[in-house]
């Protein structure tokens, strides 16, 4: 079927629906485990598993080659293709499994800990899980089967982490219960994706497809590796120079800021990738797609963040215990880095999309030195020095993302820097609201999952009164949307309707938030 305004946008924002609903279900999940979890293992249980998949993700990005990746991305595929994929990634997995179980001992030079070992070599099995399922998840994607997909990643998740993980857990499993619930997920994703794709199995040994996918897909690996070592970075300087306990604290503090964060804009990046490649030679689309998520993520993860920045005590207090309050100012620093590292996902996404992946390259190697460098200056400084130079180096990789983007499709500059304008007034409210109960509530000594409800609500309040008065150009049609539904409802009450239909013309009417500096009336190439 040709690819059309009407039905691309109506199955992408489907698409965004039913992702966002499953990442907003798993982020529950996920703080909900952490907080179980958390009670039941010490810090340097959640330190080792994190050393362990640093080591792990070293492997990740050759037990596929990037061939899902491609399989998505391409204009068209024909049967060929899909076995290759199949064939491909299984094998892959099964080497790359074995790789990492002979070579496990050497992660014990890098991370200078023996108990790192055996956890790697049951890890490791999860490569083998992953690339079974890997075809069946790019199909779906591929096909935009958005629905399909949140089934399998919520059925998945409960049952891999809430079931097998939490239970072994109050078992006493220890470490174990951790490793086994990440295997058991990537088992169960695997089972459910191909359930409902049911693609051949058969393997294929031509030349043909490999050479149409592996071009792309092998580009997509590099990238992806270099991602992962600027990524991780901070794990392993942490792990080699301050140790597990350390790194658990501020593994810890980086997860429960970023895993939610990462949920919520991801479930976008997901949609926004196969929906980038349908039209990926339309550049004035490809220019209205990136401008509109990227500003949405950043209106609202940006306030999130400032609200947690501000919260961060009782955050940590409520989820992850006592023990853990030596997190709270690495939480707050990793406030500034993460909104940003989330905001830049959907330029490497155009890249991805545009098989712009030579840029890519350079500035993710660009970033590698630079955070190096950071790293080697600020390391005297211990978790906060680590902190602040991931987020120096993301205010940076920011501004390379943005010289990437305006060279491939055009955007001026002062578009690109638009996207953060709507964002950093919410945060900006959020954050001054949330300082003024904070100042109120503290004194009093309240038990702190009052205080963090005290401040929740101060939180929701203000960023729903700020973007309901003063919504962006593209958060209005979301709005606009979103009363339709609640205006066709037949049992809404009459004086309801009424002030519904009251702000539905007011959003009509908005010009737009600090119009006299907005420039959407000028051309898009400069």
């Amino acid at each position: 079927m040709a690819v059309t305004t009407q039905n691309l946008t109506s199955t992408a924002v489907r698409g965004v629906q039913w992702t966002t609903a499953a990442t907003v279900l798993t982020a529950v999940l996920q703080i909900g485990y952490t907080a179980v979890m958390a009670r039941l293992l010490d810090p340097a249980a959640f330190g080792l598993v994190a050393m362990a998949g640093v080591v792990l993700r070293f492997g990740s990005y050759f037990a596929e080659m990037g061939l899902g990746h491609a399989l998505v991305q391409r204009l068209s595929i024909d049967d060929d293709d899909v076995r290759a994929t199949f064939t491909a990634s299984l094998g892959l997995g099964l080497a790359v499994a074995g790789v990492a179980w002979l070579a496990a001992p050497l992660a014990v030079f890098f991370l200078k800990n023996d108990a790192v070992v055996p956890l790697v070599r049951v890890q490791a099995l999860g490569f083998i899980l992953v690339g079974l399922g890997a075809t069946a998840t790019s199909m779906l994607r591929r096909e935009m089967r958005f629905e399909a997909l949140a089934k399998v990643e919520v059925a998945a998740y409960v049952l891999g982490y809430g079931g097998v993980g939490v239970t072994l857990g109050l078992l006493g499993a220890g470490v174990w219960s951790l490793i086994a619930a990440s295997l058991a997920q990537q088992l169960f994703a695997a089972l459910f994706s191909y359930g409902v794709v049911r693609h051949s199995l058969r393997f294929i040994f031509h030349k043909a497809p490999y050479a149409r996918l592996l071009g792309y897909g092998g580009r997509v690996s590099v990238v992806g590796f270099l991602e992962f070592i600027n990524g991780n970075l901070d794990t392993l300087l942490i792990g080699r120079l301050l140790g597990s306990v350390l790194l658990g604290i501020y593994n810890r503090a980086y997860m429960l800021l970023y895993l939610p964060m990462y949920f919520l804009t991801n479930s976008l990046a997901r949609v926004a990738f196969p929906a980038f490649s349908k039209i990926q030679n339309d550049l004035p689309r490809v220019r209205a797609l990136y401008l509109t998520s990227s500003t949405l993520v950043a209106t609202v993860v940006l306030p999130v963040c400032a609200g947690v920045a501000v919260a961060a005590p009782e955050l940590v207090a409520v989820l992850l215990g006592p023990r853990w309050a030596n997190s709270v100012p690495i939480l707050r620093v990793l406030c500034l880095s993460i909104p940003l590292s989330m905001t830049t996902l959907f330029a490497g996404v155009v890249a991805d999309a545009r098989a712009n992946l030579h840029q890519k390259i350079i500035l993710n190697l660009l970033f590698m030195g630079l955070l190096s460098g950071l790293f080697w200056m600020l390391k005297g400084y211990g978790l906060a020095g680590i902190a602040g130079a991931i987020g120096t180096g993301e205010v940076v990789r920011t501004f390379l993302y943005m010289r990437v983007t305006h060279n491939d499709i055009g955007l001026p500059y002062g578009r690109l820097f638009g996207i953060y304008r709507a964002g950093a007034l919410n945060a900006a409210a959020v954050g001054v609201g949330l300082l003024g109960v904070a100042t109120l509530v503290r004194p009093l000594h309240l038990p702190p999952v009052l205080a963090l409800l005290a401040l929740m609500a101060t939180g929701a309040v203000v960023l729903s009164a700020v973007m309901l008065r003063w919504p962006s150009a593209e958060l209005r049609p979301v709005l606009a949307q979103a009363l339709a539904k609640l205006r066709s409802l037949a049992a809404m009450p009459t004086g309801v309707r009424a002030r519904l239909t009251r702000y539905a013309g007011f959003l009509e009417r908005r010009p737009g938030v600090l119009a006299a500096f907005d420039d959407f009336d000028q051309p898009l190439i400069p």
